[in-house]
């Protein structure tokens, strides 16, 4: 699924590290931890004012690290895990 937008909190790993996606479909992934073991989250919304409106939502809360936006680029494609939830 190709992305609108990704963002890291900048911590490094399987505890503190924090990843976000806004997809084009409007779909906000978010994970805690890393690749391996994350927990994944997703919610979708109907308009990307929606989605990014969750995506200030995460990046707002409080946490370790500091949030900075990922080159669009370079954001690849969310997780798909099977251990992830919708919410």
């Amino acid at each position: 699924m190709a992305v609108l937008g990704r963002w890291w909190n900048g911590v490094w790993g399987r505890l503190g590290r924090r990843d976000i996606w806004l997809s084009i479909n409007y779909r906000v992934t978010a994970r805690q931890g890393n690749s391996e073991h994350g927990k994944v989250l997703r919610w979708d919304f109907e308009s990307e004012d929606a989605a990014r409106s969750m995506v200030d939502r995460l990046t707002t809360a409080d946490g370790p690290g500091e949030w900075r936006e990922m080159d669009s680029s370079k954001a690849g494609s969310a997780p798909s895990a099977p251990e992830s939830q919708s919410g």
